[in-house]
């Protein structure tokens, strides 16, 4: 639950204060890139235009009207992009983090051999003995931790996706 919530309160941080959002997330350089980006998008736009300084200690509903419209729709896109990229971010950041959860159990279960989940949470048992004796089954199949179809563990890559499998030997 809580890391589904995560991408809507980065993205809603960002609309708020660019930047905020990355920060909330952790990653602090890619928050001060966007501010700055924005900040200075910000102040770069109305020091070219004709506008009239603003008087930052009125209202917001007066501050927001001395802004001419084409500096406020920049702005307002530049913003946008900010609030996409933390919700794009923070979704990548779950994806991983399953990712590596699924990779971890799927070198637990290679590793000892012992019962392989099928989704339910219920284990079940390894392929019987005789079956593992046919032409056809001469070899464990396991699930592939980047796309979760299954595949034969004696393989060093996925068949379905290419990926390297995690508990493939470097050295080799």
């Amino acid at each position: 639950m809580r890391r589904r919530l995560r991408a809507p309160v980065a993205a809603l941080l960002a609309t708020f204060v660019p930047g905020l959002g990355h920060a909330f997330l952790g990653r602090f350089g890619r928050a001060i890139v966007w501010h700055v980006t924005v900040i200075g998008g910000a102040v770069a736009l109305y020091s070219l235009s004709d506008a009239g300084p603003v008087d930052p200690t009125g209202s917001v509903a007066d501050v927001a009207a001395a802004i001419p419209p084409e500096i406020a729709l920049p702005i307002s896109v530049l913003v946008g992009l900010s609030a996409v990229d933390a919700y794009l971010v923070a979704r990548s950041q779950a994806a991983e983090a399953d990712r590596a959860a699924a990779t971890a159990a799927a070198i637990r279960r290679h590793a000892t051999g012992g019962p392989e989940e099928d989704g339910t949470g219920v284990g079940r048992e390894p392929a019987e003995p005789e079956a593992a004796e046919t032409p056809d089954r001469d070899h464990a199949d396991v699930e592939c931790p980047h796309c979760g179809r299954e595949t034969d563990a004696t393989l060093d890559f996925c068949h379905w996706c290419t990926e390297p499998l995690p508990w493939v030997d470097d050295g080799e």
